[in-house]
């Protein structure tokens, strides 16, 4: 075996470096032909011999000899002008080709589509050439666009015309240039305009910083040729006028003065205007004034600062020498008090500390500010760090150009039609009310006296032809009408983004922690549920229908709208698929659970918590999650921590009794179960897991622990009665039969949803049903949420989850697995050759055979699954038996 592996090892090498070497010659081979055939139509003289000339000289004036001529005479025929970008679109294709280390050996697909392109791009281009460009013979024979340009260009105007033909070929172009270099149009305009945006944006903000320093320098000028004036009035003891402020300067200046003059600096543009200049001696500022705005450059600030204070400064420096000088009492209270500092009153930002001057905010989109980000200000998250939440911005925003349903006169057309079809049906009936929504339409009629609404319903499938639509819903009973509801899908169907839920104003006020965005309604209006209220949710639908993309919107709902301090999660994946892009995200418990018998585990671990839950809250007085979480917080803001109640010290650890460490009560964050597809578990594990959800099921509401079960497979093995019992809020989306529609929902309707997120929910406490149109959310969407909260911390994982529990998380009755000790039973062996010999593996057979109790049969039965005799129990109940027949006696 070693030497085979290293034989491999040794001719691993030579093959890869073989695919190398051999695609970088085809490179270089290929590099030096399109190189050749460039030079040769450059060189192209119409006076060579070639395939469309003769020539009887023997000169050859083309770089490429005789085979160059005959080549580029070739080519320019054919194609024209577009010749010339053969060679260059060849080398530039076989390079990225080279430079794509992903693929080893070329796609020959993706090489016939790329041909293809290249094929089309020629054709098309040389067609446009040939339509709009005219050349003379002497410089191409065959024209601009060649020989099949001008062919297919005039076929082409003979029958659209010369609009109608530039359009075609315009589009042909476009297709092809992304058939051959796979770009994409639409993201090459988005680049151009974002680019272009970015740039006028530069320049506008250049310009505005330009204008603003003009305004600065300006405003410094003034204020010096101010100072200038009142150095040359002090000089001849003469008053001076300022902007028609007359100031005697034979005397010292007051603090009135100074006000005077800096309000004479604080001048607006209109003012200045409105008074002509009056002479030498006055000085009219033209100084527009928007201080405390986003645009200012803190350079410019600093400068208009210097520019009005230079005044103001001389001034203070005088009075203060002046104050000092005197002794009178009241203005040193004066100057005690602060009121000369209060005396120069400026803009704001303007002649204050720059520690005092406003911070300038950047401003913040509607969906960043939102009810919850407010909540995270004031500190009503949980205690500890506090964890910001990913902004809604991340996902994906909603079509503003989708079409919309039926029209006014589509829906009059329809509403009489409907009445039409229920009478040929033998129901008359009158639509009183039209409802259309996103993606359906509701129809509500008013039939006669003394029709059924049983009547209506069975005629759903007879009205879903006649009105040629894929199905037709009849919702029976309406709430506060005496209508009856014909739904009808639209047209045009809209596609509901996990954006436009999240973003609606209800998700934003909703307040719990686990707030579920499931979509909107007939109406089109967001649908918001809470988890806590539910308490637990079973989801059920065929392949396909919308589940696992519904279940990701729910997961998606929780992680913007709670820390992990709040809430927790186990996610169960028996598909490996669906859940596995949330691993590593700070909520989770335990990495995701792909392991079955870890998933028995797993909840084995949430019964024990939820039972240690309960003793907690017992030994706190409160009733569940919410009053124990208040006591520990108040205790906690008080400065008096609660100690544990229910702690006792660990005897076998090696620090003594005493030196352990008594600990504090903490918040309990909620915890939901995610069971992706709880049919696969119960499978493989058996009735053990419908016991225990059933009992987290009917007692871990007042404990914070919630259950979301998701499956495929709506059949009454799988959602037994003790599971709908316990868990009374149900999602159906669409099955194949009624009579899935019953196990999910005890009533009818699912077999005729549209698939792709369409629903049925049934409410807690209510038992009318309600249509939501699924929120829809993309693997993308879903990765940068989970990347935003990978950024924001690492998950802490329990290792106790999923490793198994003790006595605590054990059924009443159940004992821990045992690996295989009930082959101790004496009557293991004649229970086993029994089971071989007849191939049954069936514990009432065990049980008659060897005249045993029902207990002690079934733990034969599951010894011989522990050793590998027999299968574990199918879906139907049934085992199948592995071990070979006892050998004949």
């Amino acid at each position: 075996m070693k030497q085979q592996s290293a034989e491999a090892s040794r001719t691993a090498i030579p093959k890869e470096l073989s695919q190398r070497l051999l695609k970088e010659g085809m490179l270089i081979l290929l590099i030096a032909v399109c190189a050749f055939l460039f030079i040769s139509l450059v060189s192209y003289d119409v006076n060579d011999p070639g395939w469309s000339t003769s020539a009887t000289h023997q000169i050859v004036n083309n770089s490429g000899g005789k085979v160059g001529a005959f080549c580029a005479d070739i080519l320019l025929s054919f194609f024209g002008y577009m010749a010339y970008l053969l060679p260059v679109l060849i080398i530039w294709r076989a390079v990225k080709i080279i430079r794509d280390k992903q693929h080893h050996l070329i796609n020959p697909l993706m090489l016939m589509l790329r041909f293809t392109g290249l094929v089309i791009f020629l054709l098309s281009g040389a067609s446009l050439t040939a339509l709009h460009f005219h050349v003379s013979q002497d410089v191409l024979l065959h024209g601009a666009g060649g020989i099949v340009g001008r062919a297919l260009s005039e076929g082409l105007y003979v029958r659209f015309n010369l609009l109608g033909t530039t359009l075609i070929l315009l589009a042909m172009f476009c297709i092809s240039c992304s058939m051959f270099s796979g770009v994409s149009w639409i993201k090459f305009f988005e680049n151009v305009g974002r680019i272009s945006f970015a740039i006028l944006g530069l320049f506008a903000k250049q310009s505005r910083q330009a204008a603003t320093y003009g305004n600065a320098k300006l405003k410094d000028r003034a204020a010096k040729h101010a100072e200038l004036k009142m150095q040359k009035a002090e000089r001849k003891r003469e008053p001076v006028m300022i902007s028609g402020v007359v100031e005697d300067v034979s005397r010292e200046p007051e603090i009135g003065d100074i006000d005077r003059i800096a309000q004479v600096v604080e001048k607006s543009t209109a003012e200045s205007k409105a008074k002509p200049k009056q002479g030498r001696e006055e000085i009219d500022l033209e100084l527009p004034l928007s201080f405390g705005t986003d645009d200012l450059d803190l350079d410019v600030e600093r400068s208009e600062k210097k520019a009005k204070t230079s005044l103001k400064d001389r001034l203070l420096r005088k009075n203060k020498t002046k104050e000092d000088s005197s002794e009178t009492p009241a203005k040193e209270k004066r100057a005690e008090k602060g009121e000369l500092k209060g005396a120069i009153k400026t803009a704001p930002g303007i002649g204050e500390d720059e520690s005092k001057a406003p911070k300038i905010t950047p401003l913040k989109t509607e969906q960043q500010i939102s009810a919850r980000t407010e909540k995270e200000k004031q500190g009503d998250l949980f205690p500890g760090e506090v964890i910001s939440l990913p902004p809604l911005s991340i996902l994906t925003p909603p079509d503003s150009n989708q079409k919309k349903g039926y029209s006014a006169e589509s829906l009059e057309a329809m509403s009489r039609l409907i009445e039409l079809k229920l009478k040929d049906f033998g129901v008359i009936a009158e639509v009183v009310e039209v409802c259309p929504g996103p993606v359906i339409t509701r129809f509500e009629i008013q039939p006669a006296p003394g029709v059924k609404a049983s009547k209506i319903s069975n005629l759903a499938r007879d009205l879903a032809r006649s009105l040629a639509v894929v199905s037709v819903r009849v919702v029976e009973v309406i709430s506060g009408k005496t209508v009856v509801g014909i739904e009808i899908p639209n047209e045009d169907r809209q596609m509901v983004r996990l954006s436009e839920v999240l973003g609606s104003k209800r998700y934003d006020e909703a307040s719990s922690p686990l707030t579920l965005g499931l979509g909107n309604d007939i109406a089109g209006e967001p649908v918001i549920a809470d988890l806590a209220k539910m308490p637990h949710l079973l989801v059920a639908g065929t392949t396909g229908s919308g589940k696992s993309v519904g279940v990701n919107a729910m997961l998606a709902s929780i992680l913007f709208k709670s820390t992990p301090d709040q809430v927790r999660l186990i996610l169960i994946d028996p598909k490996m698929l669906e859940l596995s892009i949330y691993d590593d995200i700070p909520h989770l418990l335990t990495p995701v659970v792909t392991d079955m018998k870890d998933a028995a585990n797993g909840l084995r671990w949430c019964v024990a918590e939820m039972e240690r839950r309960y003793k907690l809250m017992s030994k706190m007085g409160v009733r569940n999650i919410a009053g124990y979480n208040k006591k520990v917080v108040e205790a906690i803001e008080a400065g008096e921590p609660i100690l544990d109640p229910i702690w006792k010290p660990d005897e076998l650890s090696m620090t003594p009794v005493d030196e352990q460490v008594h600990p504090y009560l903490e918040k309990l964050p909620f915890i939901v179960v995610v069971i992706d597809e709880f049919a696969d578990m119960m499978m493989i594990v058996g009735k053990k897991v419908e016991e225990l959800i059933a009992r987290i099921a009917q007692k871990a509401r007042a404990a914070g622990i919630h259950l979301i079960l998701a499956t495929q497979r709506p059949s009454v093995d799988v959602i037994t009665g003790l599971i709908k019992a316990n868990v009374p809020t149900r999602m159906a989306f669409q099955v194949s039969s009624k009579i899935d529609s019953r196990t999910i929902l005890d009533q009818g309707g699912a077999e005729q949803l549209l698939g792709h997120g369409d629903m049925l929910y049934m409410p807690p406490g209510i038992n009318s049903l309600m249509r939501v149109h699924g929120a829809f959310v993309d693997d993308d969407e879903v990765h940068a949420l989970v990347d935003e909260w990978k950024t924001r911390g690492a998950p802490e994982y329990i290792d106790a989850v999923t490793s198994g529990v003790g006595e605590e998380g054990m059924l009443p009755g159940e004992k821990p697995e045992s690996g295989g000790d009930d082959e101790s039973d004496p009557l293991f062996d004649e229970a086993v050759a029994f089971v071989t010999e007849t191939r049954k593996a069936s514990i009432s057979s065990v049980q008659r055979k060897l005249k045993v109790g029902y207990n002690r049969a079934a733990n034969l039965v599951e010894a011989m699954e522990a050793a590998g005799i027999v299968t574990p129990m199918g879906h139907n109940g049934s085992r199948e038996v592995l071990a070979p027949p006892p050998p004949p006696r």
